[in-house]
């Protein structure tokens, strides 16, 4: 996590004139005991003794406190609203510590709620306040979905709508009952980073207990391993239109990412753009970072569709690939290390209805 100020500094400059107070100290007490044995010696010899006291008096007098300009404490970023609450949340962003959201009403009767660095009045702003309707609220986390939901009151009765807002936009929708799914291309508009403060998705059950789940229809791939959820990821897909499934006879010129269960024959770290001559890992590569092909029909050998990575992250979400499955670099690096050979890869598109 970032922090947008040091907290300790203050203190350390504090810590540090501490130390050189008592350096001080410590030669004045020696000085003092020099002083005193010569003045013995001086008494000894015939001085006065008024003025042998006013010399220990001198010594021993606390140096006067040197000129310290105390540091200035970096202010954090100031929330947009006074916090009522601070709530701690799951750990969102992998440095091993719990979130804390703050929570307010707003003027309107909504709540507004962000993702903050710190309790109470030094919490600094880390993320976009989102708003929602107003009442009690929950932090819910979604298990292993990259997520954070906030819940307005108990949990809504089936069929009735829940809506989280950003910037005036609805950003997450859904009825009581159903997943909550993420209006993605609110990103850009308002500055969001994907599953900081928010839920993207809730999960869903899985087909087999490991498994690649794509929606196409909602541009989303859940990883499950042994029945439990461990990765979700924004994706792109190929067009979303009506046509003929891809063929050896159309796959070069059919765009349609294929729905149905396949399977993973082909892991490769860095896959060749051969169509414009790019090596792999190059930072031009459209194909990312990782391939992880699967077998559309008898013979592709996995060459033809796969999961992989993009030069692009910022188009993800949307139905402009070539037909395979694209994620972020950073995120197909994590399924490359977790999927193995054979791992079945089943693409659905809820879109299309039952």
């Amino acid at each position: 996590m970032s922090h947008l100020h040091e907290p300790d500094a203050h203190y350390s400059a504090r810590r540090a004139w501490r130390r050189r107070e008592a350096r001080r100290r410590r030669y004045a007490r020696r000085r003092a005991l020099a002083l005193l044995t010569l003045i013995g010696v001086l008494v000894g010899l015939g001085f006065g003794v008024r003025w042998a006291v006013m010399r220990i008096r001198h010594a021993l007098a606390p140096p006067s406190s040197p000129d310290v300009t105390e540091p200035v404490e970096q202010a954090p970023a100031a929330l947009p609203f006074a916090p009522e609450r601070i709530l701690e949340a799951p750990d969102l962003t992998g440095d091993g510590e719990p979130e804390r959201v703050a929570v307010s009403a707003a003027d309107d009767g909504r709540l507004q709620v962000a993702l903050v660095d710190g309790w109470g009045p030094d919490a600094a702003l880390l993320g976009q306040p989102i708003s929602m309707p107003e009442g009690p609220v929950e932090i819910m986390d979604l298990p292993r979905a990259q997520g954070l939901l906030v819940w307005r009151g108990a949990l809504p009765r089936l069929g009735e709508p829940v809506e989280v807002s950003v910037g005036g936009e609805p950003a997450l929708e859904a009825r009581g009952g159903e997943p909550f799914f993420r209006a993605w291309a609110l990103d850009a508009e308002h500055g969001l980073v994907p599953a900081d403060y928010y839920a993207a998705l809730a999960p869903v059950a899985p087909p087999e207990p490991t498994v690649i789940v794509v929606d196409k229809g909602l541009n989303v791939l859940w990883y499950y391993e042994d029945g439990e959820l461990v990765q979700t990821a924004r994706v792109s897909t190929g067009r979303h239109v009506a046509g003929p499934a891809p063929s050896p006879d159309n796959w070069t010129e059919n765009l349609l990412t294929p729905t149905g269960r396949f399977t993973v024959t082909l892991m490769v770290p860095g896959m060749p753009y051969y169509k414009e001559g790019i090596d792999a890992l190059d930072p031009a590569n459209p194909l990312g970072t990782r391939w992880i092909g699967f077998t559309v029909f008898e013979g592709d050998g996995g060459s033809l569709w796969a999961i992989h990575g993009t030069n692009a992250p910022e188009a993800l979400g949307r139905w402009n690939s070539e037909g395979s499955i694209v994620m972020s670099n950073g995120e197909v690096e994590q399924l490359y290390e977790r999927v193995e050979l054979g791992t079945p890869v089943i693409i659905t598109n809820s879109l299309e209805g039952p």
